[in-house]
């Protein structure tokens, strides 16, 4: 590890490949969680096929990880984009890309309201078009049944074999974990990534020790823990942008700006379907 001015270099090994990373302050604990090897203090691992292929992954030297942001994107809005850019930021050589995931059937949300799915991929795809790390994954449109993260992470692991996944979730979600589908079961198949809404990483050590008794700290830092069949959560702070779907429908059906809300090329294709869109949101 080796310091500069105002920024931490880390050295970040992805199997027999290394490179060096600026950091910013604020992701400092962060960084140098990712720069340890993860630790297996629990006894009680398995031989299940998505453990053993969730640990090839982390320990390959193949191909780069892969970090998921998923959501209903209804619309997609520049609070979603920074968020995937500071993430992306943040894994640094961890990582290839950035997959933002729309949900085609949302398991927690009434799809009353929710614009077409093909239309939200439209978005996102133009929204994503500058950024070459940065894509939209259609694939949950491909399916009939609920939209449930477990199955979806299982696809992934099919589709992409000897990638890291690493699955991006707000505190919010976190905290909810033990009432989705298999949710709590998660970190078999992926390394999570949580954005608090506030710096206060004790709280969240709090929450994740009420999810997982067993959770513990690595080394001391509590912007990683270790959770049962040697999976990882990882907390990661960013700037707060209270940027909110919800207003930005309100703010459109009331004929108010959406200027600096919204991607430009969100914007203007939701204007190009202005009749369908407030037809749906109204």
């Amino acid at each position: 590890m080796q310091k500069s001015t105002g920024l931490l270099i880390v050295r970040i090994s992805v199997g027999n490949t290394a490179r060096s990373c600026a950091c910013p302050p604020l992701w400092r604990p962060f960084a140098l969680a990712f720069s340890r090897k993860p630790c297996n203090g629990f006894t009680d691992m398995t031989t299940e096929k998505d453990l053993a292929a969730r640990d090839s992954a982390r320990n390959g030297d193949a191909l780069g990880g892969i970090a998921i942001l998923g959501g209903s994107f209804n619309p997609p809005h520049i609070g979603h984009l920074r968020l995937a850019i500071e993430v992306r930021e943040a894994m640094g050589a961890r990582i290839d890309r950035v997959d933002l995931l729309p949900c085609a059937h949302p398991p927690h949300k009434n799809a009353a309201g929710l614009l077409p799915f093909a239309l939200r991929c439209e978005m996102l795809r133009m929204a994503a078009r500058p950024y070459p790390w940065l894509r939209c994954n259609s694939l949950e449109g491909e399916r009939t049944a609920l939209s449930y993260t477990w199955d979806t992470l299982g696809i992934y692991a099919e589709r992409e074999p000897g990638r890291e996944l690493f699955f991006v979730l707000g505190s919010g979600d976190y905290s909810l974990l033990s009432t989705w589908h298999r949710g709590l079961e998660l970190p078999r198949r992926c390394t999570l990534i949580v954005v608090p809404r506030e710096a206060d990483p004790e709280a969240l050590v709090r929450v994740t020790r009420s999810l997982w008794p067993e959770a513990e700290t690595e080394d001391g830092n509590p912007f990683a823990m270790r959770l049962p069949h040697n999976g990882r959560v990882l907390f990661l702070p960013i700037p707060r942008l209270d940027i909110s779907a919800t207003d930005i429908r309100r703010r459109l059906l009331e004929g108010r700006s959406l200027d600096f809300l919204l991607p430009p090329a969100s914007a203007t294709l939701l204007e190009k379907h202005r009749a369908e869109v407030i037809d749906c949101w109204r």
